[in-house]
């Protein structure tokens, strides 16, 4: 092999790093709270990044995306990310960043048998059965009366 044979294919596996390189891809995951991993999708976007992500940053604030305050949060370079990143030599570097968040409605909350009956009873309850469930609305309506004679 000659010497310019050798120096081409010097440049050329250095050419083949670079792209590589630019178009790796990583990932961080940070958990807020109690985490949410397995919780829906409630932001899912690219971030701005320039001069391979030396200028930029991210501020979410989890709590107006993620009510009950628990979330897991991903943030990664995908391949596609990493295209765009090595198409432009690395001068734009995007990010995707995912946010997955408990949806809010567990709690921890003690009620005592009391509670419960009164809220059995409460018109409350059938305005929200016509509302998610309205075939069971006799039902329903016939169990408080039932309640409400014992």
């Amino acid at each position: 092999m000659g010497r310019g044979m050798t120096q081409r294919l010097g440049v050329t596996l250095a050419e083949i790093a670079l792209v590589v390189g630019l178009t790796g891809c990583y990932e961080h995951t940070v958990t807020v709270g109690a985490g949410a991993p397995h919780g829906p999708v409630v932001y899912d976007h690219w971030q701005n990044f320039w001069l391979a992500g030396l200028i930029g940053h991210t501020r979410l604030d989890v709590r107006s995306i993620c009510p009950s305050g628990d979330a897991t949060i991903y943030a990664r370079q995908t391949f596609l990310n990493g295209l765009v990143s090595g198409l432009t030599s690395g001068i734009f570097t995007p990010t995707s960043v995912t946010v997955r968040c408990a949806d809010g409605r567990r709690s921890d909350v003690e009620l005592s048998g009391e509670d419960l009956a009164g809220m059995a009873v409460s018109p409350r309850l059938l305005d929200w059965v016509d509302q998610v469930m309205p075939e069971r609305r006799a039902e329903v309506a016939a169990a408080q009366v039932e309640l409400l004679e014992h």
